[in-house]
Formats: structure tokens, sequence, C-alpha cells
């Protein structure tokens, strides 16, 4: 979470806040057709006061030590001055990269000029705009992926446009009610299409899993970001709605077997997006649908394999295993810190366990199961700046960085800052910075910023001290600036899109975590 101010007296000035709300509540009720509540816009020169970490209506909010958790939030905006009250503000939304009260505050911070906010916030909107121009897809009536990342157009269009509409929406909601509604119904439809016409996977085939877990993830951060939004004439916000219900039924009845087998089959970039993607879904979806997967087991090599007797085939639930969402969850974490640290094994032809070597993340940051697309697996440099071996390394990263955030915001910091103490393997900051030492041509920019984000956080409270330096030297190659240089700046859509909106800050703002909801 991004702030500018002191923590200090930011209760009292929210209580002071929230009773004149009350007090304006009361004199409208009595006034017929009287104004609404006007948006808070923050002048550009006023400091901003840093505002408490709120609790969302349904999740337990873990607070950072020595910050109280309020009793109550005011229900709408809260200060003219003050961009970070937003965050206090209730939301049914769990937050997934990022959250509707922290597109608010970007959105009064983007409206004072400040930077890098205000470019962000331009750059997507005219996105979500032309998206909103474009010729409708069709949609699938069955997902038949072939070995294209881009298939089909419905899902991997769509995890781009659904995620910019639902940005747009609580961009615009405090200041343009009429389109932030426009961007909302857009993204409603398009992600309930499926749903609602019950689209189903032919088969785990060709590029099936990879396909899925690469996008499906993107219409859960979508919807979480719809959750507060009433459709005009509704009688409950999305969170609430049949809608959602419908979705979580079929993202658990329908998808997530398939980013589940390769979570715990692969163990190259197409596990990194499984398990971000397993637990996306499963912490979405939580109890209120079962979760419908294959059973995985153990061979005597110790790479899992497919039960047949669970083999969960397309179309039906028979043979499945149910798995509740806290336990799909817990291993999507499990099966990452197995993977990264060499524990995890797959012995495909193709794979560096399969020929010998091992599959980690290297001390030295290199990923053995991505640079042998262009060199071996015992590669030490990247000569080609933009080769197959640059490329798909960033590809894995940034799955497993998307995965870290989604941790951090339940709570657990834990995937950014790990190392295995004993082999040195595993560290996710070692892997940016083999990139950046090989002088690769970075183009996961959302990556880059959510990197940026958190570890210059990290260096500020890290009492390690020989991790600190390691986060102190990843920064001193000014993140954000490879990308400018790169005309890379302010990031735009990708497999992870819009990191300069969702994770940019000021020169010399304070960073702090975000505000944490319990895992399912």
């Amino acid at each position: 979470m991004r702030q500018d101010g002191p923590k200090t007296n930011a209760w009292h000035s929210l209580a002071r806040i929230y009773g004149q709300l009350l007090l304006l509540s009361a004199l409208l009720a009595g006034c017929a057709g009287a104004a609404a509540v006007p948006t808070p816009q923050i002048a550009p020169t006023a400091a901003s006061t840093s505002s408490p970490l709120a609790a969302a209506p349904t999740a337990v909010i873990i607070s950072p030590p020595g910050i109280a958790q309020p009793t109550s939030a005011a229900a709408g905006p809260v200060d003219p001055l003050d961009a970070d009250a937003y965050l206090a503000l209730p939301t049914q939304a769990r937050g997934y990269l990022t959250s509707p009260n922290d597109l608010r505050r970007v959105a009064a911070l983007a409206a004072a000029g400040r930077e890098p906010y205000a470019t962000a916030v331009k750059a997507l909107l005219a996105f979500a705009d032309d998206a909103l121009q474009r010729k409708p897809i069709d949609v699938p009536e069955i997902i038949n992926i072939n070995s294209d990342i881009d298939s089909p157009k419905y899902i991997s269009t769509g995890a781009k446009h659904v995620y910019a509409w639902a940005l747009a929406y609580n961009l615009l909601r405090d200041t343009d009610p009429a389109q932030a509604a426009a961007y909302a119904q857009q993204a409603r439809d398009w992600i309930m299409a499926m749903p609602r016409n019950q689209t189903q996977v032919k088969d785990y085939d060709h590029n099936t899993r990879l396909n899925l877990s690469v996008y499906m993830q993107n219409f859960v951060y979508a919807a979480d970001l719809l959750a507060d939004w009433t459709p005009a004439g509704g009688p409950e916000p999305f969170a609430a709605s049949a809608d959602a219900r419908l979705l979580k039924q079929w993202l658990g009845a329908v998808i997530v077997r398939y980013p589940y087998n390769a979570a715990f089959t692969r163990v190259n970039n197409w596990g990194a997006w499984a398990r971000l993607s397993t637990a996306a879904i499963a912490d979405y979806v939580g109890d209120d649908a079962p979760l419908y997967v294959q059973g995985l087991v153990k061979n005597q090599d110790g790479a899992y394999e497919v039960d047949p007797e669970l083999a969960c085939e397309s179309g039906g639930s028979a043979g499945c295993v149910q798995v509740d969402a806290h336990t799909m969850y817990a291993d999507a974490l499990r099966l990452h810190y197995d993977a990264v640290d060499g524990r995890m094994y797959e012995f495909s032809f193709s794979s560096c366990d399969g020929s010998g070597s091992k599959s980690m993340i290297r001390p030295d940051g290199g990923i053995p199961d991505e640079l042998r697309r262009q060199y071996d697996c015992d590669a030490t440099r990247i000569d080609d700046a933009y080769g197959a071996a640059a490329r798909y390394s960033q590809f894995a990263i940034e799955a497993m960085v998307s995965l870290a955030e989604i941790a951090w915001r339940r709570g657990d910091s834990s995937l950014y800052t790990h190392i295995d103490q004993q082999t040195g393997r595993g560290a996710l900051y070692r892997a940016v910075r083999f990139l950046i030492d090989n002088n690769v041509t970075l183009t996961r920019g959302s990556m880059l910023e959510m990197v940026n984000h958190f570890y210059r956080y990290q260096a500020g409270v890290e009492s390690d001290v020989a991790k600190r330096t390691e986060y102190e030297q990843l920064l001193a190659h000014d993140l954000p600036g490879i990308l400018k240089r790169q005309d890379e700046w302010p990031e735009g859509p990708g497999f992870v899109s819009f990191g300069t909106l969702t994770h940019g800050f000021a020169a010399g703002e304070a960073l702090f975590p975000p505000p944490a909801v319990q895992p399912r």
C-alpha cells in the first residue's frame, strides 16, 4: 500500500470525518433531490494523511503491528484532501494484485496531477476505451486449445479487456459514475458469458493447461474488482449476486482441474502459471462451490502423476477429487517452494530433471528449465538479449512474482523474501537480478513494477543484513527506469497487465504493506 504521510492520529481524523458524514447523511435524508456527497479531490500541493488499514466486511484483516483495527468505516468518499482515506473504506473485494480502494486512491492522486499516477491512469483509460470499440469475439462452446498461446481469443483477449474494464470502473466510480458503470457492465457481461453458456473444456492436451493457467486468473481479478458494484436497478452488489455464485461454480466444476494438474506435474513456467491460477481460483471460490480436480500421487521417483482411478476427465465430475479451497491454496504455495528450491521433479523428455540436471531457481538466479530453451540447463549466461532463454525466464518469473503478491495480500510476504539458507536456491530477487546482470531486454513491466514496489518497502524494514543488501543492489538498477529506457513504461496490457497503475509510486513516497485478508 502506498502512503504519503505519517500514520499518527489517522484514526482520530477518520472518526471526525465519519461523524461529519453521519450528520450530512441525516441532512440529506430530509432533503429530496439533494446532491450526493462530493467526490474527494486531492490538492496537488497538499500532503496526504495516511489512513489505517480497514477491514472488508467479508474478511478478517491482518493489520501491521501497532495499527489498531477499526470498529467501523465510512461508506463513501471521506475527505476532499485525503486520497489515502479511500484505503479505510469497506469493500467486499478480497484484493489480488490490487483492490478497489487502492484504485480509488490512485484516481484521486492522478486527478491532482501526481506522477506516476496521472500517466498510468491516462494510459489505462485509453486502453479500456479502445477495447470497448473492438468487434465482439464469439463465446466458445468448447475450449479446444492447440499449441497457440493466444488460443482461444475470447480468453486471451478477454483477460486483458475484463481486467482493464474492472480497473477503469474503480478509477472512475467517484468522478464519472455513468462511464464507470458502462465499464463494469461490459466486464461483467464478458466474464459471465462462458459460465452462462456452460462452456466446457475439450481435454488436457496441447496448451490447454498452460493457456487456462495464464489467462483465467485475470477473470478472477476482474470479478473481484467488481465486488462492490451494483448494476442499475439490481438488488445487490456483484460479490453477493447469483452471477458471482454461477462464476464460482463454473470455475470449480469446469476450469480449475487443468491448472491444478500442471501445478503438480510441471516444473517450468507451466507450473509457475498453474500455481498462480490455482491459488487465485481457490481463494476466490472459497467454500461457495466445490473444486473438482484429478487425484495426483507421487511415483517412486518423487514426481507427481495422475492416479488413473481419479483422472477427472473433461465434461463432468466422475472420477474427480473434491479439494477444499484452503488446502488448494496452501498446496499452491507449498509447491512453489518445492519447485524453486529443487525439491520438485518432472522427468519428461524436455525437462532438466529428465536430462540429469536439476529444476529450480539456482543460487545465481538462473532458472535451468527456461535457460534450456536456448542453451543447456547449466548455462550461466544469457548472451541473446531477447532470445528464448530471456523471454521464457521472464515469463516464468512474472507468474511467481504475481503469486508472491497475492500471498502478501494474504498476510504472507515470505514468497518474496524466501531463500533456502542451506543451498542458496529459490530467491525471486536473485532471479530478477540474474536477468538484469545479463542485460536482457526486460519487457515484463508489471513484474518489474511489483518487484520494485515490494523490495523498496522491504529494504526499509528487513532485519537480515545480507538480504537487505541484495534488495538494495537490485533496486539500485532503477527498475522503472529500465522500462522507460526500453519504451515499456507505463506498463500496459500483457500476461500480467498495468503494473505501473497498480504498483507504481512517487519518488520519496512512504510505502506500507497492503491491507491483508486471511486466505480461505
